[in-house]
């Protein structure tokens, strides 16, 4: 399974066990239970923490489905709804398992069928529980694709109040001839057409890569550099993106009568990070890495090359297999005075 949808997972199972315990500790002390079962309190819990994985796991793998095939694909209102039909089936499904566990293995201390099972108070609140705690959940995966993903905890955490400094690889990722095909088009297709593009892009998630900004018909994508990191994941999310549009080629040329090509300049070193804004809230880097990795990405037309690197990201990958390097020279980068090595790189 993709890491994507492993993490999607692993916050669903997190969220249920955690708002399943707290249903728990919430009817132990408030108000009585109106099913009668033979079940210690020890017992009732541990059956109930059953639930939380398995929750977590229903509403996830239903999530990423609707993300993966329902996403822009429906109106809002049918994705809504779709997503209340769903809750209302696993809940109906996860009820089922719940009467026959506690019927054979707790046991209730007097015969009750399924249906009064569930139309008894405690039923009909949880249930509602249930609808609440997976809207919350949707809710927060939408904050968080919005954000940019895992920058909602790093924001709720306060990590970034203060600026402070942080090594990061970054590549910008441009379209080529966008002019030419912005003409072509006009706005409304050339809109949907970059809409299909970084749809598309959803194929660097499995290489660790953050989008840090969508910049018109370019993206930033961004790694926190650390002693362990493979740095050849920044090549190979970026390959990856070319072979899913390479896939897709025959859609494109169906749909827009071309197909996009995208070029990139990878480089790593120091910026400085904080969260800016207060009518509208986001995590900024800032420094001379991101220039740099902006300039570099600008010269790939002047070499007619995909993918340049800066001397600083080579060093890190030098002695590593995979691909081709290529020296193309020293550069005075606009703004800058020193000279800069940039490399050109293709898959070997």
């Amino acid at each position: 399974m993709k890491k994507r949808n492993l993490r999607i997972l692993r916050d669903y199972i997190i969220g249920w066990i955690i708002a399943i315990i707290f249903w728990v500790i919430m009817r132990s002390y408030g108000v009585t239970l109106h099913v009668p079962t033979t079940a210690e309190p020890a017992q009732a819990l541990r059956l109930v923490i059953i639930f939380g994985p398995l929750a977590g796991i229903m509403f996830g793998l239903t999530q990423i489905k609707i993300e993966r095939y329902l996403y822009r694909r429906i109106p809002l209102w049918r994705l809504e709804l779709f997503g209340l039909v769903s809750n209302v089936v696993i809940m109906s499904i996860m009820f089922i398992m719940a009467y026959f566990m506690i019927k054979f293995t707790l046991g209730f201390n007097e015969p009750i069928d399924f249906w009064q099972f569930i139309s008894n108070p405690s039923a009909i609140l949880a249930f509602f529980y249930s609808i609440f705690v997976n809207f919350i959940m949707a809710l927060l995966r939408q904050i968080n694709l919005s954000l940019g993903d895992g920058n909602l905890w790093k924001l709720l955490r306060g990590d970034f109040y203060t600026p402070r400094v942080e090594n990061r690889v970054f590549m910008f990722i441009d379209l080529k001839s966008s002019t030419t095909i912005a003409e072509t088009l006009g706005h409304i297709r050339y809109s949907q057409f970059i809409q299909d593009c970084f749809f598309d892009l959803q194929a660097i998630h499995e290489y660790g890569a953050e989008v840090y900004q969508y910049v018109g018909d370019e993206v930033v994508l961004s790694w926190k550099s650390t002693p362990s990191m493979d740095y050849l994941v920044c090549l190979k999310a970026f390959w990856a993106f070319q072979d899913q549009l390479k896939k897709r080629e025959a859609n494109y040329m169906a749909k827009y009568g071309l197909v996009p090509v995208f070029k990139a300049g990878i480089n790593e070193g120091e910026v400085s990070v904080a969260e800016v804004g207060e009518i509208k809230r986001e995590i900024a880097y800032h420094g001379d890495t991101m220039n740099i990795t902006s300039r570099i990405q600008e010269k790939c037309n002047q070499y007619d090359r995909l993918l340049l690197v800066s001397e600083c990201y080579y060093n890190k990958i030098r002695h590593q297999t995979g691909f081709k390097p290529e020296l193309l020279g020293e550069e005075e980068l606009r703004g800058k005075h020193e000279l800069i090595k940039i490399y050109s790189l293709e898959r070997a």
